[in-house]
């Protein structure tokens, strides 16, 4: 369990590596450098991961070894790999405390998410989604987490066989659904606002077999204290990357101009960012970069409109920033990433 007395402030939103990665080695290692890891992060439980960086490798990996690949390792994820956030949802005394851990502690493991729940007198529901603006492409991360999502509720319960009601995920239907049916054995919706994993709310009244109340309060207050101080760089760095994001099309994304839409001064928010070790330049780089990966990969926008939306006043400079952040051309870019081919519309498993 990974217990940290203090954390540097993060200069982006950043997710933990925990036991995951550990235990995921053989899987992980040939692909860490092609987004720019090292691979040191294998066997340290603390290392803070770029969220950016962590959920590209989910899509290289989508496309290096499976289309499935997020939901196939989601599914085994058990609470003892996810930190201390994993052993305070697993030592909840009751289902309603281990949701509310799930839903208020997230961010403790990673930045720049959101993790809710919803009881509509029917059915309770878990959705996740990533909040950060500039991390568009993210299909097998958040089939990882809602499998995760699943495989905690069988594990927590002692309940192997339980089943969801409904699934529902962000992204677009992928051509090849059989595993996802095999997974979760109930209908499965595509193209709708957020991921989420709904059950029977007779699911509010199972116990927890796994519960530990003495283990629980102790890791509570520590989370709480953890969970303050990484929330506030989380808001912070959601709403830079919102505001940067709207302002790109302008042609100069400045600190004033960013500041005007935030509705502060240009010395607030600067303080602001001087407290959490944020840099403003390389915030905006990264959003831009990150854009321009998703426009290059999944639009049929001409280099021209993309540059534009992205702020480029020529196409060539777009183009010499593109190889400058991806190592290649956009022209190339687009052609290895067009196998990454799904239905037009939604379908129900």
């Amino acid at each position: 369990m990974s217990i940290r007395a203090s954390m540097a402030a993060p200069s982006c939103h950043t997710i933990f590596a925990e036991s995951f990665f550990r235990r995921n080695a053989d899987l992980f290692a040939p692909h860490l450098a092609a987004v720019g890891l090292d691979e040191k992060i294998l066997m340290s439980p603390e290392s803070e991961i770029p969220l950016s960086q962590y959920v590209a490798l989910w899509e290289v990996l989508g496309r290096e070894v499976s289309p499935s690949i997020g939901l196939q390792v989601g599914i085994r994820t058990q609470s003892s790999d996810l930190g201390t956030y994993g052993h305070a949802v697993r030592c909840a005394p009751s289902m309603k405390l281990v949701l509310r851990c799930l839903r208020h502690f997230i961010s403790v493991l990673a930045q720049g998410t959101r993790v809710g729940n919803e009881d509509d007198g029917k059915s309770v529901a878990l959705s996740y989604q990533i909040t950060d603006p500039a991390i568009v492409q993210r299909r097998q991360d958040s089939e990882f987490s809602i499998g995760i999502a699943l495989n905690l509720m069988r594990e927590i319960t002692l309940c192997p066989e339980l089943r969801p009601i409904r699934v529902e995920f962000e992204h677009a239907a992928p051509i090849d659904l059989s595993f996802h049916r095999e997974v979760f054995d109930c209908p499965i919706h595509f193209d709708r606002p957020d991921n989420r994993v709904c059950f029977s709310r007779d699911l509010l009244d199972m116990p927890v077999r796994t519960a530990d109340t003495r283990l629980y309060e102790a890791l509570e207050p520590f989370l709480e204290q953890q969970r303050k101080h990484r929330a506030t760089a989380t808001d912070l760095l959601s709403q830079l990357g919102l505001h940067i994001a709207s302002s790109l099309g302008s042609g100069s994304v400045s600190l004033e101009l960013v500041a005007g839409s935030m509705k502060m001064s240009v010395r607030t928010l600067q303080r602001r960012l001087t407290k959490h070790g944020l840099d403003f330049s390389q915030l905006v780089e990264g959003i831009r970069r990150s854009l321009a990966e998703d426009y290059v990969a999944r639009s049929d926008f001409s280099l021209t409109e993309i540059a534009l939306l992205l702020g480029y006043a020529e196409a060539s400079s777009f183009s010499r920033a593109f190889r400058r952040w991806t190592h290649s051309t956009p022209k190339h870019f687009r052609e290895s990433h067009s196998g990454q081919l799904f239905s037009d519309t939604a379908i129900g498993g």
